[in-house]
């Protein structure tokens, strides 16, 4: 998923957590639990989604590195003949990775983000959730107490 496509996902993800908080403050039971749910289900995929992307980089990296210890190895003979132009070649390889590395750990910390996002949204309904359920307790005790 491109970084522009991630930054969208938590544009959005940030915008459902306000309308969460604001429908919790107005006390919408049915809401908050539908919402809730809804939370719960996406919290799930966005865990799961989270985990594959993490066995997917942790599969390229192993194929990444399987690969340079074959070209090594294959190269070696010719490697002292053409030391000059490997090294470059390494060091433009080597960068590539680090971008390659750091644009994956930018992906991964953007979907962290997103999970930690859906997360806080799932707290928030379920403390709106229990303060509804106490102002009922409250208003029930009061009703048995009139009587």
């Amino acid at each position: 998923m491109a970084l522009s496509d991630q930054l969208a996902k938590l544009s959005e993800q940030t915008k459902s957590l306000e309308d969460s908080a604001r429908a919790a403050e107005q006390r919408d039971k049915e809401w908050v639990a539908k919402r809730e749910g809804e939370v719960k289900a996406s919290l799930e995929r966005s865990r799961a989604e989270a985990e594959a992307q993490v066995q997917a980089d942790a599969d390229d990296v192993a194929k990444g590195w399987h690969k340079l210890q074959r070209s090594v190895s294959d190269d070696f003979d010719s490697l002292r003949e053409k030391a000059g132009k490997r090294h470059a070649e390494h060091q433009a390889k080597r960068a590539d990775r680090a971008a390659d590395r750091a644009e994956d750990d930018a992906e991964d910390a953007i979907a962290f983000a997103i999970y930690s996002l859906e997360q806080a949204e799932y707290y928030v309904l379920a403390a709106a959730q229990a303060r509804l359920d106490a102002v009922d307790a409250e208003l029930n005790a009061e009703v048995k107490a009139a009587e």
